[in-house]
């Protein structure tokens, strides 16, 4: 048993703050502001001081083995200033691996808007830099690729037919994207994919995150990915308590049926649109900077409704990746007509990112239940400025990501880091969401973007009556962080650090054999994630 003194932010439905709590056998028996007799002598006492003890963070939507990969086994150009920058990281990182990569080098965050070219790189660069073997560099969109003359060779032909493939630039767009890099992916080492999951929830820890929603499937062989991040994740939570709740990335609903998993869904091939840096954004009006394009609808509405009533009857929870609003339009379609078909009270459907969703829109996703999940780390994300997205879609960047307009009319919002995308951060989010660049007016308050990161993860995978908040009879899933977020102006947030992640009461531990993941995920085989 253990006793916090100090500021206890519970995140709980009344924004309750506490003096103390009460931990045994990894739950919370007590919360409250005078320390019961039956504890007035107990000596194990942490003592808080201007630290606080709030409920861990959850991350409501992250590419977890993707993110994995780069952040263990691959490189990352986000912090190139220009070409040069970039060609030293990629050297320097063949020189740390003494070529020992695979059959294929692999790097993301590439974007036009944080070099000094102002463009992204070429095939031709590419080869210049490295053309030994095949090499891909996803952008920092998540949603294309520029590969050098190795990777092209090695592409069959339904990736050069595909939408959006250019070979003399080496830039992949729109399908050729998804194809290109589910390609891609079929050459990456199982060994490395492995290695980067099992360290990657270390490195969550770290920024304090017990919950994760997992979005996967993105192009491995049988669905490797899925099924090592659901091996992996039983084990760790089985070991350390950190959990993971999976969404897999199809559009086949026998797929998830088949492996018992309650949740379908995310980007990739349940994306129903693209990004603004792709241009394949769905809008109902044209870019500012190309009257022709209004961006890609991936999919009709017919077989959207189809794939949304099978998921619907059989019980799963649907998350869709809809950005533009065009697509935020056909994922709300979907879902109602859905609901229609088979009615369901708590179904907890999402709607990823939904950057330009309008007040009509809105009053829709409150009347039919429909939770959002968005990204606040993307506002302030110096590798898309606002300057560009200006260009871009105009004055409708400044009716974006209205984080105020949807809380006020009751819908469920929680906050996720799109990792690899953005860094999984929740202090970034949170940050972000108290700050909005784009509209003053949408930011929230410390005490909503907190919850945002904790209780609504927790309720958006039904896990609110075990986590999410700081509660009696909830599991003592917990962060310290070294200041009060409550007494901070918003302009200071990024200056919290995460001292401590406790699950279940325990400190979080790293480090775990391969062998005792498995021995732990045999074990636990009948839980779901």
């Amino acid at each position: 048993m253990r006793i916090y003194n100090g500021t206890i932010i519970s995140c709980d439905q009344n924004n309750s703050i506490y003096q103390y709590l009460v931990e045994d056998r990894g739950k919370i028996i007590y919360v409250g502001n005078d320390l019961p007799t039956q504890y007035a002598d107990y000596k194990n006492v942490m003592k808080l001081g201007e630290r606080v003890l709030l409920p861990s963070f959850g991350d409501g939507h992250i590419h977890f083995t993707n993110w994995a990969l780069i952040a263990i086994e691959y490189f990352d150009v986000r912090t190139a200033r220009n070409f040069s920058e970039f060609s030293n990281i990629i050297h320097n990182f063949i020189e740390k691996k003494k070529g020992k990569f695979g059959k294929i080098l692999t790097g993301f965050s590439a974007s036009p808007h944080s070099v000094e070219e102002k463009r992204l790189i070429t095939r031709k660069e590419l080869d210049d830099i490295y053309s030994n073997k095949p090499m891909i560099i996803i952008a920092y969109d998540g949603h294309s690729m520029i590969v050098n003359s190795k990777m092209i060779d090695e592409f069959p032909a339904e990736v050069r037919a595909s939408r959006g493939f250019n070979e003399e630039s080496g830039q992949l767009f729109n399908e050729a994207y998804y194809l290109g890099l589910d390609y891609a992916t079929s050459l990456m080492s199982t060994k490395s994919l492995l290695k980067s999951v099992m360290e990657g929830y270390d490195l969550l820890a770290k920024n304090g995150i017990g919950l994760i929603h997992s979005v996967e499937s993105i192009g491995f062989p049988k669905d490797l990915d899925v099924t090592l991040a659901m091996l992996i994740g039983k084990a760790k939570s089985k070991k350390t308590g950190i959990q993971t709740r999976m969404f897999f990335q199809t559009m086949d609903v026998s797929k998830v049926l088949k492996r018992k998993l309650p949740r379908v869904g995310g980007c990739f091939a349940t994306a129903l649109d693209g990004c603004f840096s792709a241009f394949d954004a769905a809008m109902l009006e044209p870019y500012t900077n190309d009257s022709n394009n209004k961006g890609i609808l991936f999919y009709s509405d017919e077989e959207v409704i189809e794939f949304t009533k099978k998921a619907n009857r059989e019980g799963l929870q649907i998350a869709f990746h809809t950005l533009g609003d065009a697509a935020i339009k056909q994922g709300i379609k979907a879902i109602e007509a859905a609901l229609q078909d088979h009615p369901r009270k708590d179904h907890r459907h999402i709607l990823i990112h939904a950057c330009l969703i309008d007040a009509e829109d809105i009053k829709k996703c409150a009347e039919l239940g429909i939770s959002l999940t968005v990204q606040p780390g993307f506002l302030i994300s110096p590798l898309e400025p606002v300057s560009f997205l200006e260009k871009t879609i105009g004055d409708r960047i400044h009716k974006s990501s209205p984080f105020r307009k949807i809380l006020d009319a009751g819908i469920h919002l929680s906050g996720g880091s799109d990792a690899p995308v953005t860094h999984p951060n929740p202090i970034t989010g949170i940050y972000g969401a108290c700050n909005h660049p784009f509209d003053s007016k949408q930011s929230l308050t410390i005490q909503e973007a907190l919850k945002m990161h904790t209780y609504e993860v927790a309720w958006m995978s039904f896990d609110e009556k075990e986590r999410g908040s700081l509660e009696k009879g909830k599991l003592a899933d917990m962060v310290i962080l070294n200041k009060n977020p409550l007494e901070m102006s918003p302009k200071d947030l990024e200056q919290l650090k995460v001292e401590q992640l406790y699950l279940q009461g325990k400190p979080y531990q790293s480090g775990m054999s391969f062998g005792s993941l498995l021995w732990n995920a045999m074990r636990t085989r009948k839980e779901p994630i």
